[in-house]
């Protein structure tokens, strides 16, 4: 029976077909095709791939390997296929596109050293090539069963939905929906790639009865099109093996969608359903070569395997392609692995093992040990699936696979206990093992496994036979402990250095770490003697690694005080790590002394740095990359400048990504929105930062980025809040420390005060209370003995005490202290302080000082014409009873009138009172206080006042 023409499926196809117009345009498009089994999405995509009008095409499928699945695999078939075309215009043409593609294409050439860079590089590259494959005409890119990908095809497809702009790249995605059960990484991942711009999600529903009937007619076959459609559940697949069942459609049900596709298999000959299983323990496709001599040493003359092959391509099994064979459908090769017995299934897999291991013709050696790896595992045979999983890890860690890395790592240390001689196989000791496990998990992002698998590797290890091993592993698990934000990392680098001998060549390092350690709890003291130490022994021993790592990490403490000795030690931190090529210190160090002119307000300064950040990431080809939080530095330094359309055009060059640069990307964007008022879009920052960072699983360091923007949302937003902001303020300082960490927290420390001055003059029941409360726990962080005595901190404690003072004349000193710092501050500070500072001057008496600030804040509406500044200016205004500038937005959308109307209500008088004093008929007051009522959320007068008060306006 011949396959089916293509039914039920024209509006899906049009779907695609219109969005490889608009492909063609330069507009990169992206369709998750989403479908159960059988469903037909294979079919639909072969009549897209015919029709399309794209110029070129090339397809990769995702491999069921398991454990031992080769990385990157589909898109490793896209590149293959696209060099062997010829390539793009230039793309390969590029020595340094084309020697990172040699990861995955070992045709290309060698590739380069395993670096830091290499995962990103590689992206990059990829990237890149894809682009020149799609000039001129565009490209369609097919990835099959992204339900069996690997982590890092998962990672890099996302690298290119995000950054594939203007790009003619088709990419369609297919994924068998019915596979993706409650703990399957796409669960997560798919309503994520569909919000993506470009991308969009294609679903495929079962036919209908008539669409049924339609394809039994295609099939020249007869059926009762009511029955088909009961029995098949308009699955196209079900379709054609229930029509191609000799038996008829009336008989008994199979026992289920498996047992029905068997059905295509059972009337062939016996020779022939015995290759079918050797092809099916392959996986749903084979390469010749491989089959061949598997079925030789399973016994089958190359004569027997030709006839064999020949009837399961007749009876539509198999299909032929350029170099092997592919199962109808991955269902059918699944229903024929499962119908094997176990002893058949394990003599397979044995079979494949061995010819594998002797060398497998027509593939890859990365291709060959992942193989390897998997069959022996799952033959039992121990000693051989150890030595490939062990070379599988190593072409893993060269293709920068880093989860795909630690999997078969994990794998090695299962098989390590079955195989008395794993030692000696492999050439390196337990602890040894254990070391490297631990470090892979800390690459690929596992930090708790990373802690695992050091914890077990020190419980059985005797620290007094291995002392270095054992360093080294208690240095790991600090690392990991580091990032996950747990105090335990300096008692594993405490006994780390216990454990190594004056002069030895890693307590540089290990010095180093613990300096940086002690930094981010804010043990300042301890942290600059540690690192001076650190230094004195990285230059003893040579170890400019960490020399570098120390100096950068002793500028950064100093960077508090302001002293020009930071400057100069970050600077030749900056310098080394640059000669060694170490690109994370080096762009750690960079960022630092951005931030240290931050601290100084030397804004200009701070954009310098970030830019050579940038420049810096273009030279190393990592310009896209996704894992540094970095990429933040320049809007940021922008926004500090006043340069907001510059900073949002920075923002949109880097969409945002994943984990805490996501997150770090959508507090930038949400500072951008509280000074516009675009208070949704606050919120869907919020929203985004909840997402990205997730409570069971995060640092609590990294906590500090929802808190601020959180409390900024309750503190200017549509309806003020601010006795949920200082809970909410109060519960981060009871579940993170979050008052504790003053690094991270300081710049956000005076819109905390704030918050505990406006509960003191709005004075609702318990506001007095709550606010006290929270003032002495920001009093307390303010008096801590490494507090920042840069200028940043010396405006930003005086800023603190000024809202936190409750008497209005010792208030305002504090601010008249604070206000010439204020002068040089980024703009969204300035108007905040210069709010403080006017109310201190009107409750203190000062009219003519109130007055000089209320003209200062107008004035910056002629250049930051934000509607923060609206708000705070019109709040001045109205406190002065003066007229309200025309170009003055007042809160909550109230007019002048209603805002002058309010203003004589809150003194208690009657409508006719107010319309006498404004000289408006009192039913003219009246139709104003039932708008500004509405515009406020308040049911009656008092409720209005109170909310004016709120607002400030009276």
């Amino acid at each position: 029976m011949s396959p089916s023409a293509l039914v039920g499926r024209q509006r899906q196809l049009d779907h695609l077909l219109s969005d490889a117009a608009r492909v063609g345009g330069g507009e990169p498009r992206t369709v998750l095709l989403c479908g159960d089994a059988g469903i037909g999405k294979t079919r639909l995509i072969t009549e897209y791939l015919a029709r399309t009008p794209l110029t070129r095409t090339a397809t990769g499928a995702c491999l069921e390997l398991g454990a031992e699945g080769i990385a990157f695999a589909p898109f490793t078939a896209v590149l293959r296929q696209l060099v062997r075309d010829g390539g793009g215009a230039g793309g390969v043409g590029n020595r340094a596109v084309g020697s990172d593609l040699a990861r995955l294409v070992p045709a290309l050439g060698e590739a380069p050293e395993v670096t830091q860079e290499s995962r990103a590089r590689l992206f990059e590259a990829v990237l890149a090539f894809l682009g020149e494959s799609a000039l001129p005409g565009g490209l369609v890119v097919v990835l099959e069963d992204l339900h069996w990908a690997d982590a890092s095809t998962r990672d890099l497809l996302v690298f290119l939905l995000r950054n594939l702009e203007a790009v003619p790249v088709h990419l369609v995605v297919s994924v068998r929906s019915d596979d993706l059960h409650r703990t399957h990484p796409l669960r997560r991942l798919l309503p994520e790639l569909e919000r993506l711009p470009g991308a969009g999600r294609l679903d495929l529903e079962p036919l209908s009865r008539a669409e049924v009937a339609e394809q039994a007619s295609s099939l020249g076959r007869q059926a009762d099109p009511d029955l088909l459609h009961e029995r098949s559940g308009g699955n196209p697949l079900f379709v054609e093996s229930f029509l191609a069942d000799p038996a008829p459609l009336e008989s008994a049900l199979p026992d289920g969608p498996r047992e029905l596709l068997l059905r295509a298999v059972e009337p062939l000959p016996e020779g022939a359903r015995q290759v079918l299983g050797l092809a099916s323990v392959a996986g749903d496709r084979v390469e010749h070569e491989l089959l061949a001599e598997v079925a030789e040493a399973s016994g089958i003359s190359e004569g027997a395997l030709e006839s064999a092959l020949r009837q399961a391509v007749d009876a539509r099994v198999l299909r032929a392609t350029d170099t092997g064979y592919v199962f109808r459908h991955a269902l059918l090769a699944e229903a024929v692995k499962e119908d094997l017995l176990p002893g058949q299934r394990v003599r397979a897999h044995r079979r494949y093992a061995e010819v594998l291991d002797s060398g497998a013709p027509g593939l890859s050696r990365a291709e060959t040990v992942a193989q390897l790896a998997h069959h022996a595992y799952a033959a039992h045979d121990h000693p051989r699936a150890l030595s490939a999983a062990w070379a599988a890890a190593g072409h893993a860690a060269a293709s920068a696979a880093h989860p795909e890395h630690l999997v078969l790592l994990e794998r090695v240390l299962e098989l390590w206990e079955m195989v008395p001689d794993a030692a000696e196989r492999l050439g390196l000791a337990h602890g040894e093992l254990m070391l490297g496990v631990c470090r892979a998990a800390q690459v690929a992002g596992s930090l708790r496994r990373s802690v695992r698998h050091a914890t077990d590797g020190l419980t059985s290890l005797d620290p007094a036979a291995a002392p270095e091993t054992a360093a080294r592993l208690l240095v790991a698990r600090a690392r990991a402990y580091k990032d996950l934000g747990r105090t335990e990392s300096l008692d594993d680098l405490r006994a780390a250095a216990a454990l190594l001998p004056e002069g030895h060549p890693e307590r540089a390092a290990v010095s180093a770490a613990t300096g940086s350690v002690l930094l981010v709890w804010g043990w300042d003291t301890e942290a600059e003697e540690v690192t001076r130490a650190a230094i004195e022994e990285a230059r003893a021993c040579g170890d400019r690694t960490s020399e570098a790592d120390a100096l950068i990490t002793l500028g950064s403490l100093l960077d508090s005080t302001g002293s020009s000795e930071a400057l100069e030690l970050l600077r030749e931190g900056v310098r080394i790590a640059r000669e060694l090529g170490d690109v994370r210190v080096e762009m750690r160090g960079l960022n630092n002394l951005g931030n240290n002119h931050a601290s100084r307000f030397e804004f200009e300064e701070w954009l310098v740095c970030a830019r050579q950040v940038q420049e810096r990431r273009a030279e190393l080809g990592v310009l896209c990359a996704p894992d540094t939080s970095y990429v933040n530095g320049m809007p940021e330094a922008l926004m500090a400048l006043g340069r907001f359309e510059e900073a949002r055009a920075e923002l949109r060059a880097n969409p945002a990504t994943e984990g805490r640069v996501g997150a770090l990307h959508q507090a930038a964007l949400g500072q951008m929105a509280v000074l516009e008022g675009d208070w949704t879009a606050v919120q869907s920052a919020v929203d985004e930062i909840d997402r990205l960072l997730p409570w069971d699983t995060t640092p609590p360091v990294e906590h500090v980025l929802r808190y601020n923007l959180r409390i900024l949302l309750l503190v200017h937003g549509p309806e003020e809040r601010p006795a949920e902001a200082a809970r909410l303020i109060l519960d981060g300082e009871a579940d993170t420390g979050l008052l504790s960490r003053v690094r991270v927290i300081a710049h956000g420390l005076s819109t905390m005060a704030g918050v505990a001055w406006r509960l003191r003059r709005r004075a609702e029941p318990g506001d007095r209370e709550l606010a006290d409360e929270l003032a002495g726990r920001l009093l307390a962080t303010l008096a801590r003995e490494d507090w920042p005595t840069s200028p940043a901190g010396e405006l930003t404690r005086n800023a603190c005490a000024g809202f936190l003072e409750p008497d209005p004349a010792r208030a305002l000193e504090h601010w008249k202290r604070a206000l010439p710092l204020a002068a040089r501050v980024r703009w969204t500070l300035r108007v905040e302080y210069l709010h403080g500072a006017f109310w201190a001057a009107h409750e203190a008496g000062e009219a003519e000082l109130a007055r000089e600030l209320s003209d200062r804040a107008e004035g910056m509406l002629a250049e930051f014409d934000a509607r923060l500044v609206h708000q705070h200016v019109a709040e001045m205004r109205v406190a002065l009873g003066g007229a309200l500038n025309r170009s003055v937005v007042l809160p909550a959308g109230l007019t002048r009138r209603e805002a002058e109307v309010l203003v004589e209500v809150a003194k208690g008088l009657s409508n006719q009172e107010v319309g006498a004093a404004l000289f408006i008929s009192a039913k003219t007051v009246s139709a104003h206080l039932s708008n500004l009522m509405a515009k406020l959320g308040a049911k009656n007068r008092t409720t209005a006042v109170a909310r004016a008060r709120d607002l400030g306006l009276v």
